[in-house]
């Protein structure tokens, strides 16, 4: 990925300039841009040259809904450690002492 360096930097043994044009991996690129030491270069056309997003899983399906379950009985959030089984027994208890 093209980048340009937006500070004085050392980066794969380079000594960069403020404003001169470098290559870096992904995962090199991800970093430098989110601790402002480069912005994104020119693409040329290329594929491949917009900045990486690390995708965020989403809690879904039957164990979200028991987690959401339990914080609406409960009052608080369920330890991310239960599984669904513990989850319905914490479930259970707090609805016995409600």
């Amino acid at each position: 990925m093209k980048l340009i360096a937006t500070k004085s930097m050392t980066y794969a043994t380079r000594r960069l300039q403020a404003g001169e044009q470098f290559e870096a991996g992904p995962r090199d690129a991800r970093l430098l841009i989110a601790i402002k030491k480069a912005k994104p270069g020119d693409g040329d056309g290329e594929a491949g040259t917009s900045v990486p997003t690390i995708p965020v899983p989403e809690p879904v399906g039957e164990l979200a809904v028991l987690r959401a379950e339990y914080k609406a009985i409960a009052g608080k959030a369920a330890f991310n450690g239960w599984n669904a089984g513990k989850l319905r027994e914490k479930i259970a208890e707090a609805q016995a002492k409600a």
